[in-house]
């Protein structure tokens, strides 16, 4: 099966970009972008693939079987896919969506989407057996606007080790634990309570100075610029507006030290997973961030702070807990609170649907059928 890939990606050529704001721009301005597509090609077993978009739809057409669009939270409202309709429209190939999911700080099905995206769902409708969606309010959004051949699958990154079992071991926190957060500062608007995501932000980021934790950014620019441009000007200016956001979370030589020197990004998913695997625990509001942890077998605690988030961690069986839930942020809490369990029995029910989801859509893939022996959530 020769593959084209839209959406997602799961890797850029780092040597064409060089800039911070280059690199963010190449994941699609989100590094946990590549974690989906990663996951889903790691699924596949394919001949060749190519997201290269530049060739054209006539050598799409000539040169593979299928196109497959690794999605994210496509169901929203200033998202317009207009291009990729387009795109496909000017191929005769068939189109497998994976993993779209709907995005809002409600759960009412009635989002205004963009003509262009719903076109693109109606021309991968017609084109596919099944339309993947992360989870039944994003398969609501859509039957309310008249696509229902979908199945609810979660995001394939849930998926990506390719085995029938994932449980999650959760020995005691050591007394000095190796930690890592993640937040979504940037984008307080999309949650369920502005006011109390960004109190719920700065308790965990203080819990992240308290322990020495590093903060993986996906969006964040400012923490980007900290941890790429170190010593510049621009770092220095990022390390005022950083400051400007976390002020009084913890004392200002400690604050502005963490922020000098805890701050990571990774462009290279696995570069992402090799630093997850050192840690005791992961916690904060970004779904791929915790995931991928939840992969390496490093235990997480999702703090879910809008529709999204809080659809998938509800569907797939991961722990969390809302945002609206949160008075005080504690990070040991939070590890005794996550409970892996219901994950390890939602997993073994999903991962023989998803199988039967790729194989509906004709797709061929590693996902091994049978257990044998100690199954681990880890990458190999």
């Amino acid at each position: 099966m020769r593959v084209f890939l839209l959406g997602a990606t799961p890797s850029f050529n780092m040597d064409a970009v060089s800039t911070p704001s280059e690199r963010l721009a190449a994941t699609g301005g989100n590094s946990g972008n590549q974690v989906i597509a990663y996951g889903l090609l790691r699924e596949l077993s394919y001949s060749s693939v190519s997201w290269d978009y530049s060739i054209g739809t006539d050598r799409v057409n000539a040169e593979y079987d299928v196109i497959v669009i690794a999605a994210a939270n496509f169901l929203f409202p200033a998202f317009d896919f207009a291009g990729m309709a387009a795109f496909i429209e000017r191929t005769n190939l068939p189109c497998v969506m994976v993993g779209v999911g709907a995005q809002s700080n409600t759960f009412s099905p009635d989002i205004e989407l963009k003509p262009g995206t719903k076109r693109l769902m109606e021309i991968v409708s017609e084109r596919s057996k099944l339309i993947g969606v992360r989870g039944p309010f994003s398969a609501e959004v859509l039957e309310h606007i008249g696509i229902t051949n979908v199945q609810v699958t979660g995001c394939p990154s849930y998926y990506m080790s390719c085995k029938p079992e994932l449980k999650i071991a959760k020995p005691a926190l050591p007394q000095t634990p190796r930690m890592a957060i993640n937040l979504s500062r940037d984008v307080l608007k999309h949650s369920f309570d502005a006011d109390q995501m960004r109190k719920v932000i700065r308790q965990i980021a203080s819990e992240a100075v308290r322990y020495g934790a590093d903060f993986i950014a996906q969006t964040e620019m400012d923490e980007i610029i900290l941890t790429e441009s170190p010593g510049t000007p621009e770092a220095d200016a990022a390390l005022e507006r950083a400051y400007g956001f976390f002020s009084g979370i913890a004392d200002e030589p400690a604050l502005r030290e963490w922020l000098r020197t805890h701050m990571r990004v990774y462009w290279s998913v696995d570069d992402w997973i090799r630093e997850v695997k050192t840690c005791d625990f992961v916690f904060g509001q970004r779904f791929h961030g915790n995931m991928i942890a939840i992969q390496s077998g490093v235990p997480a605690m999702f703090v879910c702070h809008d529709s999204r988030t809080t659809e998938m961690c509800s569907f797939l069986g991961l722990p969390y807990v809302s945002l609206k839930e949160l008075d005080t942020v504690n990070a040991r809490e939070l590890y005794e609170k996550a409970d892996f369990a219901p994950l390890a029995q939602r997993y073994a029910e999903l991962y023989p649907a998803y199988r039967t989801f790729l194989e509906t859509n004709k797709l061929p893939h590693k996902l091994g059928s049978s257990v044998s022996g100690k199954v681990a959530a880890e990458i190999s």
